[in-house]
């Protein structure tokens, strides 16, 4: 067996050696080329068996790629927008120019283009890891960018993910660069890049302070070139952004920046009813929209302002919520939108390959090198983990997508690249130190292998349905100017729901509501609406029954909300008793899908099976149900 462990060392040690003969001088330059020829290749490929699909040729109305590409034709017909409601650049500035070699309007330009940055990316990934942890790191990190499996699927796509990845890998390389030669050009093109990649994806914007930080720290001997660099940093940075930030002014009469979305998109991730990840549109993002562009400027309060007092007043609640988010980013699972993967997969043989990476590995990889290089950090460390981090928290502060954390994989492969690197070096140390260094880096190793393959699960599983029981004991209750909501179930997307198939048979089940105390009088004897979530097309008569205080009503027809199919029962006169509404479905097959939503992840004991035999049994997890208590409209 010793001589077995001598014989593998043996062979490892003579493979890093040609590997690192592999990476001297120009070879490095030649096998990085070989490497984004490959990167080239794949996404080339992938590109042209996704080219004729429906995503790629005719984007669904709904989605951003259509949005992207009608706001692009109109801009090159001479048509600006009134306000810009997403991040300008791609549709004003990429999509224009590059469109303009296909007046057909066809997608090859786009999709060419795109196949070009993502090869950049790469090039850019291996530079910027040689810089930081040698060569053969930087072979290391390229590879993996182009080996990255979700990176090559979004090539073809009409979204912005590929570019921002650009300007991410972009951004890092000038800030070394920035750091080393302390040149004036430098430090400016530095600034007009993050003004680009902001302009693509608001998130950018944390960068500034962390790159202001290093000019000062660079030229703090130097007082009057440092304050004239900062000066000119945030004047180039800035600027191109004010012409966008003007029209906007100009349209809402308030300063509001390049983009008028800015409350949309904080209202996605940050009201009580909000997701980790995915994207709904619950009640309260309407009414918190609602508010924030309220044509009276008196009664105006912005989507920021609303989630302070939210913080402030149940800041438990309001970081679970983050935290959770946070668990998302560095979790292996894809939250899809506007593409998907397992459709897209059917047309790729190429995007199947087991030789691309998932995140699962990539992930664990960048976060196991960020850990690592918290033992030997340096000024290029710092910059990395800084890169690194503001771009989660600048995730983070809004909700969780798969295409959201393309822009990082760049950042990522060049931590994973220094991690496997920094995890093998010291090898001349002495034997019994090295083995102890071993240990503590494969502990590192392992705990970032459980952040992002198991802890989001274990938390969902274990610990959410307890936090949210102790955080929000009563559930939901929801006080609007239209209506009050009560519900106990959690986010319609990523979450705990599941489908149950009803059978023959009716399956009878009890739900209560419990009713906030200050609230019971006023709700007693109101008229109120029910609702239930189940899977049918809009339109369809199900015939559900529900049994309220001795009365039974019937469900109306199916209608859509939040994107999702819902039934609803309507009550004359509510009744509350002590403190609870409660109310008895009588569920059955309605169709060929008869399917009603429960949640797994709220266990408030509030949702019960009742047996034929009249017995009552706790059904460990929460009906998809909603109260809904219509306020009395002031006579006109």
């Amino acid at each position: 067996m010793y001589k077995q462990g001598q014989a593998v060392a043996v062979s490892f040690s003579a493979a890093a050696e040609k590997f690192r003969l592999l990476t001297r001088g120009r070879r490095f330059y030649m096998a990085l080329a070989g490497v984004v020829l490959l990167a080239l290749l794949l996404r080339a490929g992938v590109s042209a068996q996704l080219y004729n699909t429906g995503a790629v040729q005719r984007p669904n109305v709904v989605t951003d790629m259509a949005t992207y590409q009608r706001l692009a034709a109109e801009v090159r017909a001479g048509k600006w927008p009134e306000v810009f409601d997403y991040q300008p650049f791609y549709y004003t500035v990429f999509l224009p120019l590059v469109t303009w070699l296909s007046p057909a309007g066809r997608p090859w330009p786009v999709v060419l283009a795109q196949v070009i940055l993502g090869s950049a990316a790469v090039w850019l990934t291996g530079l910027g890891a040689a810089r930081v942890f040698g060569r053969r790191a930087g072979i290391m990190a390229a590879l993996l960018l182009a080996l990255s499996r979700f990176h090559i699927f979004y090539t073809p796509y009409l979204l912005l993910e590929v570019l921002q990845s650009f300007w991410m890998a972009l951004i890092f390389f000038c800030t070394l660069t920035a750091w080393n030669r302390n040149r004036r050009r430098d430090w400016c093109l530095l600034a007009l890049f993050c003004a680009c990649s902001t302009l693509t994806r608001g998130n950018a914007l944390l960068f500034v302070p962390g790159l202001l930080a290093l000019l000062v720290w660079r030229n703090w001997r130097q007082w009057g070139r440092m304050a004239a660099l900062c000066g000119l940093f945030l004047l180039l940075f800035y600027l191109p952004q004010l012409p966008y930030s003007w029209r906007n002014y100009q349209a809402t009469g308030r300063w509001c920046g390049p983009s008028v979305a800015q409350d949309k998109v904080l209202a996605l991730g940050n009201t009580p009813e909000a997701p980790a990840g995915g994207l709904e549109y619950p009640r309260s993002y309407h009414y918190w929209c609602g508010l924030s562009a309220a044509a009276d400027a008196t009664q105006r309060v912005s989507v920021s302002r609303q989630v302070w007092r939210w913080l402030r007043s149940d800041p438990l609640t309001y970081l679970e919520l983050k935290f959770r988010t946070l668990l998302l980013f560095w979790d292996r699972q894809e939250i899809p939108n506007n593409v998907d993967i397992t459709t897209a997969q059917k047309h790729s043989w190429l995007l199947r390959s087991p030789l691309l990476i998932n995140y699962s590995l990539l992930g664990s990889l960048g976060l196991a090198g960020m850990l690592l290089c918290l033992r030997r950090l340096n000024i290029r460390h710092s910059c990395l983990l800084y890169a690194i981090l503001a771009y989660c928290l600048g995730t983070v502060a809004f909700y969780m997508l798969a295409r959201f954390r393309i822009g990082c994989l760049p950042l990522l492969c060049i931590a994973a690249g220094g991690g496997i690197r920094l995890f093998w070096a010291g090898r001349q140390a002495g034997e019994e130190e090295y083995r102890q260094r071993l240990h503590l880096r494969l502990l590192l190793v392992l705990a970032a292998v459980f952040m992002v393959n198991s802890a989001y699960g274990l938390y969902h599983r274990y610990c959410e349905p307890a936090l949210q029981r102790s955080l929000r004991p009563g559930g939901l209750a929801l006080d609007f100017p239209q209506e009050r909501v009560i519900y106990d179930h959690g986010p319609l997307s990523v979450g705990g729901r599941i489908f149950l198939q009803l059978g023959e048979e009716s399956l009878v089940v009890e739900k209560i509501f419990a009713i906030p105390e200050d609230w019971q009088a006023e709700l007693a004897g109101q008229p109120a609406v029910v609702w239930l979530q189940i899977y049918a097309p809009e339109g369809m008569q199900p015939g559900l029954r529900l049994t309220h205080a001795g009365q039974e009503y019937y469900s109306e027809a199916v209608c859509l909300d939040r994107l999702e199919s819902w039934c609803r029962f309507r009550i004359p006169s509510l009744q509350v008793a002590s403190g609870e509404v409660r109310v008895i479905f009588h569920l059955r097959r309605y169709g060929h899908d008869s399917l009603v939503a429960f949640d797994t992840s709220r266990r408030y004991q509030r949702t019960w099976f009742h047996e034929p035999t009249g017995e009552k049994t706790d059904s460990g997890m929460e009906l998809f149900a909603e109260l809904a208590v219509p306020r009395a409209q002031p006579a006109p």
